[in-house]
């Protein structure tokens, strides 16, 4: 994953909506092997998408996060970068150059 200085972007090819507790994002592009590709996010990689509204370095989405969830600190940092390694791996964000 990327340092705690990275700043990451999310890519706007991808619609979200969020329903009750989850997210659901669908990417408006889809690449000729994908079928209807539609990706749930729990509660936690919904609230972190919706922190990327605006580029956000991971320290400052690890903050955001403590800040409203209770969790240890090493399982916030396990999920924030599975969450960024996951969604990198679809395209749906970015580390910013």
């Amino acid at each position: 994953m990327a340092g705690n200085a990275a700043i990451i972007e999310r890519n706007n090819d991808f619609i979200f909506r969020r329903i009750a507790d989850e997210g659901v994002l669908v990417p408006l592009y889809q690449q000729e092997n994908e079928e209807n590709c539609i990706y749930t996010l729990n509660g936690i990689g919904a609230f972190i998408w919706e922190k990327l509204e605006k580029p956000s370095s991971v320290a400052e989405l690890r903050s955001a996060i403590f800040a409203e969830y209770e969790a240890d600190p090493d399982t916030i940092d396990a999920d924030l970068d599975r969450f960024l390694v996951e969604m990198t791996t679809i395209g749906a964000v970015k580390e910013m150059l």
